[in-house]
Parts: structure tokens; C-alpha cells; sequence
């Protein structure tokens, strides 16, 4: 039987003009921007901090908002109503932009009808720069995102930071990006990274500052929750993070079929990179063709209770680091499997204070846990030739919780130091846990164990080839993932230009097209933490509920 997102999509294909049309009654914002408006100034419009700013549904080009600046005690609000606002455009460099804001929520909630009410295409592709869907910049702030669809991009789905500028304002010291929080969206068919947030690394770039080639270096981004997301099938990285070494959260996201255009270094499911220290917990990562994660050049690091599932090199790979040797990198209770090498790969002798423990590792084809680590605690981690041999409840259609039997039930050990009070679900871990991400627990009389599209996903594809990385003791599946490709501002290539992003008259993203710098169960710790014939009338328009 189908299920219901499935036939909610199908119903949405079939009334595509009631998805958009379909009023749920009035907008009830204090301002409102209609569809025949493409960009919108909240200054000019009088928009105060508190305020409530509808966007009404419809089909539009593109929508470029600017100077929208409340307050940390009142932020502004903007929500799509009556509808979905349907982005969608061929030939501009972006479909949403926000520039010179500041505590702001943008959400696609507005309509209860409506999972994902702002709807964004921007297909364009070089060969002078390629589009992002949605593109944060201009020296904003202190915002989230929530419930979008993304799809068919050019470039990023998601572009978030403010490129460098030769009067030194956006550049490292001078500005910092603060509390971000972007969650909630179906991101898919991208042709870059699904979201690509921050530059790759502190390393400065060569602009062009009238004339003159001047070394810039990008900001900082303090505060960073990115979860929650649906990311499938993305031409580059699943999930890039750079340039972030407080207070980042990367979790509770599903990332599948990753790095379809092949382009090396391109191919990650996830990429920590560039100082950032973050904490990287309940993500289910599944079928790509390099690493299921690696870690770049980066600060402290914890991934755990995470899935790496058919991944084409190795599922975890950290290197070398001689710009923070004070770091530490700690991977436990993570479930590995299908890779084309090993499991995890290491290189980490300048740091202290390492560890790989717990993890359950399946079906790699050269070393479960391979190393150069100058201190590491390694314990407990379990490795199986087979998925045969673990006692998953039905690996072959994804599903990698474990039955009583299975030979991970117990076999781990509480941390010293590292608590892990939970598992990916959001169970907790008993005295004795189980290894890997997922905890045994008793099955509820009456119900059966299918595949979860959240945690386990499935496993229907083929696993891609690798493309440029290379066996345990190089760097080069390292190297600087961005290489050679455009910056986003100022560069020409599969980047973009900074200006008219999109070579309109209306003016560009500070961020450009997007591009390279050229360089729930909450699964967390301790210390954080319907019916289809119903959706088918809702799809239609029949069934309307609205928010208030």
C-alpha cells in the first residue's frame, strides 16, 4: 500500500493549481506581500520589530527581502498564507534571498494544509554561475528557517553566509553570523550541496577590490543548529558546515543518494570542516560515493548515533590537523556499514583526547577502524562481515534496529567523559548499551517494524563509485573540498558573481549564485536534548485549516 506522503505528493501533482491557489481564508499579518511583488523592504514597508509579515500564496519568479531587523526579544515573523508561495524560475542566479536582516523567522507553516508552504526552484546552470535556492547573506543574522521544499537547483538548495567585501565588513573580525537555526525542509535534486553553510575554511581568497587582487578572509558563525532536514539526491555534498567553532548541532537529519555529479571532492554526505566544532548526532546517511562524513581542519568534534549506510570510500574519515592540535575528535555509537573501505579512518596524531568506541561496523571492505592516532581510547566497537551476522530486524529493505538476539545487544560499555544517554530514536541507553546507533528495545505488542523513512531509510539504490579519494594514510580525499570551483563573489565558474546574481535588474545576492569559497527522537546527550484519502482531499483543496 502506498503511503500517505507518497499519495499526498501524488495528489499535489494532480491539483498543482489548487496547491497554490487554494485560500485558507485571509492573511491576517500585520503586513502583507502579495504575488505581484517580487522584493520587499521591511523598512520601507514600516515592519517593526514584533511584527507578523504574511506572504501570500501564489506563483512568483522570485522573492528578495531586505532590511526585515527585529530584536532578540521581538523578532519578526514571516509566514507564507492562503496558500503555498511557489518560487520557481530558470534564470536567475537565486529563487529566495534575504539580505541586511536580523532577527527574523521565516516559516512555511502559515497554512495547516500545507507541510512545506514556500516552494523553491531556480534551475539556472552556468555557464557563468548556477542558482541557489535559497540564499541568507548581506550581513544577516540571528534567523530560522523552517518548512520549505527546495528542488531542482543549479547549485546549493540552501546558500547561508556573506561572502568577504574589500571594505573588510563581512570579513573575519569584523562580522559574525550568529544563531542560526535552519530545520524542517525537504531539500532535493540539487545540482551542489543540499546545504552549504559557511565558507569551507578560514583561509583567505583573492578578490578583485578595484582593481587591485586583495587576500579577504570569511566570517565566523556562532550558534548553529541545522536538523531536521530531508536531503535526497544532491550533484554535490549532502551537508556542508564551515567556518563554525561555537555552539554548532548538526542532527536528526536524513541525508540520501548524495554526490550524483561525481565531481571530486564534491561527494560527502556531510563535511565538517574549516575550525568548526560541532556536535553531530541522530543523522541517517545512506548511498554516496566517497565518505558518509569527513572531517576537515576541524576543532572538537563529536559524531555519534549515526548511520553511514553504502557509502562508496569510508564511513567516517577525519585528517590530519595541525591548525587547532588542542582538538579532540570522539566517534561512538554509530552504525557503519556497506563501504567501500573502511569503516573509519583516522588521522589524528596531533590531537589528544580521541575516541572510537561502541560502533558497529558491517560489511566494509578493507578495515573496520584504521588510524594514526597519537592518544585514542578504542573499545568496544563490534565489526561483522555480513549484515547476516548482526541481527538487524531486516537490513535488506534498511531497517537496522536490532532483534533480542542480535550480537550487539550488551556489548558496549558506558565512556568516560562521553555520555550518551540516549540512542538515535531517542531511547535510552541502559547500563550495559547495545553498540551502534540503535538501541534494543522491547517491540510494542500489536504493531510490526517497517522501514523508516526518518532513521533507516532504504536501501533500493546502488552505491556510486569513488571519485578522487585515496586509502588510509593520504590526505587527499582532504584536500580543500571546494579545489579550483568559483567563489560565489567575484569569481566566474560554477560559483557565481557577486552583484546581479542572476543578471536582472533588480539587483543580486550578496551571496551571488552561490558556490564555492575556493579553498525529533533526539539521539542527543545529557546535556542537550493521517489517513490517505484525507490527505487527498487536503491536497485538493477541500480540507482547509489555517493558522492563527
Amino acid at each position: 500500500m502506498a503511503s500517505p506522503r507518497l499519495l499526498l505528493f501524488v495528489a499535489l501533482a494532480v491539483a498543482a493549481p489548487a496547491r497554490v491557489a487554494a485560500a485558507a481564508g485571509p492573511c491576517d499579518c500585520d503586513h502583507v506581500i502579495d504575488p505581484s511583488t517580487p522584493s520587499a523592504n521591511g523598512a520601507d514597508l514600516g515592519v517593526s520589530p514584533g511584527d507578523s509579515v504574511c506572504v501570500a500564496g501564489g506563483q512568483r519568479e522570485f522573492l528578495r527581502l531586505y532590511e526585515f531587523v527585529g530584536t532578540e526579544e521581538a523578532p519578526i515573523e514571516i509566514r507564507n498564507c492562503e496558500g503555498v508561495v511557489a518560487i520557481d524560475n530558470d534564470d536567475r542566479g537565486y529563487g529566495l534571498t534575504v539580505d541586511e536582516s536580523a532577527f527574523f523567522h521565516i516559516t512555511g507553516t502559515g497554512d495547516d494544509a500545507y507541510e512545506y508552504g514556500f516552494t523553491v526552484r531556480a534551475a539556472r546552470t552556468g555557464p557563468d554561475y548556477s542558482a541557489s535556492g535559497v540564499i541568507v547573506a548581506g550581513l544577516s543574522t540571528d534567523y530560522e528557517l523552517d518548512h520549505f521544499e527546495v528542488y531542482e537547483t543549479g547549485f546549493a538548495g540552501f546558500n547561508l553566509k556573506t561572502e568577504p567585501r574589500c571594505d573588510g565588513s563581512a570579513n573575519l573580525g569584523a562580522f559574525v553570523q550568529r544563531n542560526s537555526r535552519v530545520h524542517h525542509h525537504y531539500i532535493h535534486d540539487t545540482g551542489g550541496e543540499g546545504v552549504y553553510f559557511g565558507s569551507t575554511g578560514y583561509g583567505g581568497r583573492e578578490y578583485d577590490c578595484d582593481g587591485v587582487p586583495t587576500l579577504l578572509y570569511p566570517h565566523e558563525h556562532h550558534g548553529v543548529w541545522l536538523h531536521d532536514l530531508r536531503i535526497e539526491r544532491t550533484g554535490w555534498d549532502g551537508l556542508q558546515v564551515g567556518v563554525s567553532p561555537m555552539d554548532c548541532h548538526v542532527y536528526n537529519n536524513t541525508i540520501h543518494d548524495v554526490g550524483l555529479e561525481g565531481v571530486e571532492y564534491q561527494t560527502q554526505g556531510i563535511q565538517i570542516g574549516g575550525g568548526s566544532a560541532c556536535e553531530i548526532y541522530g543523522n541517517d546517511v545512506r548511498r554516496g560515493p566517497a565518505m558518509g562524513i569527513i572531517i576537515l581542519n576541524a576543532q572538537d568534534t563529536e559524531v555519534y548515533n549515526n548511520i553511514f549506510w553504502e557509502i562508496g570510500v569510508d564511513g567516517i574519515y577525519a585528517n590530519n590537523n595541525d591548525e587547532f592540535p588542542e582538538a579532540s575528535y570522539r566517534f561512538a555509537h554509530n552504525t557503519i556499514g556497506l563501504t567501500g573501505h573502511n569503516g573509519i579512518t583516522m588521522f589524528a596524531d596531533e590531537l589528544s583526547g580521541n575516541i572510537i568506541a561502541n560502533n558497529l561496523i558491517v560489511g566494509v571492505a578493507e578495515a573496520p577502524v584504521a588510524y594514526a592516532a597519537g592518544e585514542l581510547l578504542e573499545q568496544d566497537n563490534l565489526s561483522f562481515q555480513s549484515p547476516d551476522e548482526v541481527g538487524f530486524v531486516d537490513a535488506a529493505a534498511g531497517d537496522l534496529h536490532l532483534l533480542a538476539d542480535a550480537a550487539p545487544v550488551d556489548a558496549a560499555a558506558p565512556l568516560p567523559g562521553f555520555v550518551i544517554d540516549d540512542d538515535l530514536d531517542g531511547v535510552a541507553r541502559d547500563a550495559a548499551p547495545d553498540a551502534g546507533a540503535l538501541e534494543y528495545t522491547e517491540p510494542d505488542p500489536g504493531t510490526t517494524t517497517g522501514d523508516s523513512d526518518s532513521t533507516t531509510g532504504d536501501s533500493d539504490s546502488t552505491t556510486g563509485d569513488s571519485d578522487g579519494t585515496t586509502g588510509p594514510g593520504t590526505s587527499s580525499s582532504g584536500g580543500d573540498s571546494d579545489g579550483t570551483t568559483a567563489g560565489s563573489d567575484g569569481t566566474s565558474g560554477t560559483g557565481g558573481t557577486s552583484g546581479d546574481a542572476g543578471g536582472t535588474t533588480d539587483g543580486g545576492s550578496d551571496s551571488g549564485g552561490g558556490g564555492e569559497d575556493g579553498d525529533a527522537g533526539c539521539g542527543c546527550r545529557a546535556d542537550e536534548r493521517g489517513a490517505s484519502g484525507l490527505l487527498l482531499l487536503v491536497a485538493l483543496g477541500l480540507v482547509r485549516r489555517r493558522r492563527r
